[in-house]
């Protein structure tokens, strides 16, 4: 009995692994510009859906122009993206947070190539829910804010953690 109860734990966490990994069912922040993208936790979240990449792609076509046209992606396979462009003067031209496809052949959002500009670019793409509610730098900081998707790497960690204990013989 034991048994069957340890191998269903193990089943669900390698369900929702495989969820966390594919994109389906994702939570990102979406918002547009920098006060309504500026407001942490308060910032509008939406479920990934085809009207969401739509919305997401349309606010950054006009900079990152490989969005206008039909990339290679992963249908029905999303990812969360923080994009923040800033002036040398100090002046964010572009804020959006939102949802996309994941891109095939190991393509990564971020390497697609943007508009040419002076200035820093901040750019996220995450699967992980709300992994896209990156901080937002303060002035007169230099350092560029870099996120990691952590959630990925905790649910990998408790799968580990429980077929390890689940292996491990008991007395």
């Amino acid at each position: 009995m034991r048994y069957y109860a340890t191998i269903r734990a193990a089943s669900v966490l390698v369900g929702l692994l495989a969820l966390t990994k594919t994109g389906y069912g994702l939570d990102c922040d979406l918002c547009y510009g920098e006060e309504d993208c500026s407001l942490g936790l308060d910032v509008p979240v939406v479920q990934c859906d085809e009207e969401a990449v739509q919305l997401t792609n349309g606010s950054l076509a006009s900079f990152i122009r490989p969005l206008r046209n039909a990339l290679p992606t992963k249908h029905h396979h999303y990812e969360c993206v923080h994009v923040r462009a800033t002036s040398v003067s100090g002046h964010v031209f572009l804020f959006t947070r939102g949802c996309v496809h994941q891109l095939e052949e190991g393509r990564h959002f971020c390497s697609l190539p943007h508009a040419a500009f002076q200035g820093s670019l901040e750019c996220v793409a995450c699967v992980g829910d709300r992994c896209n509610n990156v901080p937002v730098r303060q002035e007169g900081s230099g350092a560029m804010t870099r996120r990691s998707s952590l959630i990925s790497l905790a649910v990998c960690s408790l799968l580990a953690l429980s077929l390890f204990t689940l292996a491990a013989p008991h007395s």
